[in-house]
């Protein structure tokens, strides 16, 4: 009897494995750039081998005063969408930042996540060094570094998908962490925070030649600031949308969802950007011709 339940046990364990398909972990980077170990969570698809093939990979960034966990909820998104062909299979790459806004402030975040964390993880993991292989995904606070990001290293990516992104055309609410966090200075500088904002990359990036599709959503029912309409997610990516592709006619879509700041909104459109960029970011088109077949 006991034999037989233990293969029994064994099989549910084999099969259990089997549905799963990729697997997580979590990669200690020894980053000299700040100066401390950082965590970062990587996910690998069932088909992986680094000696055959190379990968297009998606840079996640999260929300505020988040870690490398916290894009655990849409990782078996990325099986599901690798299994069903709409997508070909990829690696996600989820560093910890805290509430960094992924910004050179207190440390230097971007400069480590630009010149340390991308070369070590496309040597480490055989990723595509090309940017149709590479999109930066962000919700939140992650939302406003996959936009920074995305204008500022367009070299570098393809493809950004923003998520109820915290981006103000302005000064950031009173409230904001980014006031608070040391992102932007320690008391907040207004000076930084313009400087750093997308208004002001935005010209840079509009001289150059490469363009990166963006898909930017967002819920109706995100919060309802108290400082002024003006300041909720749903009117700023409007905005944004107008300023990328109805005046400068860069690729993007825009989408308004029912709900609010949470991942049932960012869930279905996570999905929807995922299968969006396949037309901008070939390489994650399943059939693709640009790297060595999967």
């Amino acid at each position: 009897m006991n034999k037989i339940l233990i293969r029994i046990l064994l099989g549910l364990i084999l099969c259990s494995a089997f549905l799963q398909g990729g697997t997580s972990l979590t990669d200690t980077l020894s980053s000299s750039v700040l100066g401390q170990n950082w965590y970062v969570r990587i996910f690998l698809p069932d088909s992986f081998d680094p000696d055959t093939n190379t990968y297009p990979a998606f840079f996640l960034l999260h929300g505020s005063g988040g870690d490398e966990q916290a894009w655990d909820p849409i990782i078996h998104l990325l099986d599901s969408l690798i299994r069903e062909k709409e997508i070909a299979p990829c690696i996600a790459v989820a560093p910890a930042s805290g509430t960094s806004w992924w910004v050179d402030g207190s440390n230097p975040w971007e400069t480590a996540f630009i010149k340390e964390l991308i070369p070590y993880v496309t040597r480490k993991y055989h990723l595509t060094d090309h940017r149709d292989g590479r999109c930066v995904a962000g919700f939140s606070m992650g939302g406003y570094g996959a936009l920074r990001y995305g204008l500022r290293y367009p070299e570098l990516f393809s493809s950004a998908i923003l998520l109820s992104p915290a981006i103000y055309n302005g000064l950031p609410p009173k409230k904001s962490s980014a006031r608070s966090s040391g992102a932007f200075g320690n008391p907040f500088q207004a000076a930084l925070w313009n400087d750093r904002n997308y208004p002001a990359i935005l010209q840079d990036y509009l001289k150059q030649e490469n363009q990166v599709f963006f898909f930017i959503s967002a819920g109706d029912d995100d919060w309802n600031h108290p400082e002024g309409f003006h300041y909720n997610i749903e009117q700023q990516v409007v905005l944004l949308y107008g300023l990328l592709n109805k005046k400068n006619n860069n690729p993007a879509e825009l989408r308004i969802v029912n709900g609010g700041h949470n991942w049932n909104v960012w869930k279905p459109l996570f999905v929807e950007g995922l299968k969006s960029i396949r037309h901008h970011s070939p390489y994650f088109s399943f059939n693709n011709q640009y790297s060595n077949p999967f």
